[in-house]
């Protein structure tokens, strides 16, 4: 570096260093956003359960129970 100037090669490793750590926080930030899309549609599917119904199969002159989604009976 000739009289303190910055050469383009520096330069340019300057902005290679950058572009990697702008890549490392995206992709983090992006595992993130996955992982919570994930959680949220676990959630979605066990409040879908809940509200379901079902039937236990019956027997002969019995009458056939209806339960929720969460029951834990049937």
């Amino acid at each position: 570096m000739p009289g303190g100037d910055i050469t383009d090669l520096d330069k340019n490793r300057a902005l290679v260093e950058w572009l990697r750590y702008q890549l490392r926080h995206a992709e983090k930030r992006v595992r993130e956003l996955e992982s919570a899309e994930q959680a949220e549609r676990r959630r979605s599917g066990r409040a879908r359960a809940e509200q379901m119904w079902k039937i236990q199969p019956r027997r002969p002159a019995e009458t056939a129970p209806l339960h929720r989604g969460g029951c834990g009976l049937y």
